[in-house]
């Protein structure tokens, strides 16, 4: 096998996503972290790319749509603040990232459970390590909430949520699998972090989506046995009791409730700063605003990636970027997809956090990109040419 076949072979694709996964617990700063992932993924994508591959990739719905976000804000440096071609490269470097994750061969549900569960000790090891450090360095305390991490996925919000996203993994799959003490062990691992070590409110949210996603998924295509939902209820009802005790009678709890929840200002600053500028086209890529709270905090992006494209690329940027989420979602949840739940979750949290989704998405790779481009290799796979079909690696998904 020459070294294009090889760079373009689903047993690269595996070993290069995976690396990749890992190095955000690894790499610190974010030039370094940009610099592996190009040699690791991006130029052995690029340097074996054929046209029919990217043709093929183009023929699915939600690609198409990622396109149409691309464009807009290509569109609206054109007409507003930035440089359009600037938009063009990181485009294309997004378009990449998704074709090389759509390589990956068909993986069987259990591989997907094992390493949803790899991937999910990785992160608890990594949060407990930097628990460590950081009291030791005298940084922190039990009951205080951790300072950023060090390695480049340091934001605690986007730590949460991409725990929350294998949780979700975990809970469809391993309810599939009937693996059910499994599925309620992941669960308090990921509310015990998320709650006591990180302290974000975020996974409050994402839990409750993943446990009415579960009861749904249950009644509709489980067995509907009452023994199963009752114990899945029961577990529900502590685990929100426990919550609760967590919120309102400890140091933990109040330390959660004291902070201020400053998003609906934001978002108010921004939008009003879009509607200045034009909702139809946004105020540009490059748009030099910062939103200043009411108590004097700077705010120096929107804090969500709905609002942050609207502030960008107005209407023509905001409806393709909620059309390729709805679609997306609704198509993976219909389809029972491993992926689809970990993109739901995915895009829960970056509604309450995050910026662009295409100039230097940062820790929102792992969240957003990530789990929409494991939905889209799927659909390949399912109805795509055989250019994404050969050479399989692994079994159908059971």
């Amino acid at each position: 096998m020459s070294l294009i076949n090889f760079l373009r072979s689903p047993t690269f694709a595996l070993y290069a996503v995976g690396t990749w996964m890992v190095s955000f617990l690894v790499i610190s700063g974010s030039q370094a972290h940009n610099n592996f992932s190009y040699l690791v993924l991006l130029i052995p994508t690029l340097i074996s790319l054929r046209f029919e591959e990217i043709k093929s990739f183009f023929q699915n719905r939600l690609a198409q749509g990622l396109l149409l976000v691309i464009l807009s804000l290509i569109l609206a440096a054109a007409l507003g603040d930035g440089d359009p071609w600037r938009q063009v490269k990181f485009g294309l470097i997004v378009i990449l990232f998704f074709i090389a994750v759509a390589r990956l061969p068909m993986i069987s549900n259990t591989a997907v459970y094992r390493a949803a569960w790899i991937f999910l000790g990785l992160l608890c090891l990594y949060v407990s390590g930097n628990a460590i450090w950081q009291y030791s360095q005298g940084y922190w305390q039990l009951g205080v909430r951790l300072n950023d991490m060090h390695a480049k996925l340091e934001n605690v919000i986007y730590v949460t949520n991409t725990m929350g996203g294998m949780m979700a993994i975990i809970t469809l799959l391993g309810i599939e699998q009937k693996k059910f003490r499994e599925v309620l062990v992941a669960h308090a691992l990921v509310l015990f972090f998320g709650l006591v070590l990180l302290q974000t409110r975020s996974i409050i949210g994402i839990w409750a989506l993943t446990v009415l996603m579960t009861y749904i998924a249950l009644y509709k295509h489980q067995l509907r046995n009452i023994k199963v939902i009752s114990t899945m209820a029961v577990a529900a009802i502590l685990l929100t009791s426990g919550i609760a005790y967590l919120l309102f009678f400890t140091s933990i709890g109040e330390s959660l409730l004291a902070r201020n929840f400053y998003r609906p200002e934001i978002w108010a600053g921004y939008i009003a700063e879009t509607v200045r500028c034009g909702i139809t086209f946004g105020c540009g890529p490059e748009h030099d605003f910062q939103y200043v709270s009411h108590d004097g905090f700077t705010m120096v992006h929107p804090h969500s990636v709905f609002v942050t494209q609207f502030y960008k690329a107005g209407l023509v940027g905001f409806i393709p970027l909620i059309a390729l989420t709805i679609l997306a979602a609704v198509q993976g949840y219909k389809a029972r997809s491993w992926a689809g739940w970990y993109f739901i979750v995915g895009a829960l949290g970056v509604c309450f956090d995050g910026s662009s989704l295409v100039h230097s998405p940062s820790q929102r790779w792992l969240v957003f990109h990530l789990p929409l481009a494991l939905l889209i290799a799927q659909q390949l796979h399912q109805h795509a040419p055989a250019l994404f079909k050969g050479n399989k690696q692994a079994t159908r998904p059971n």
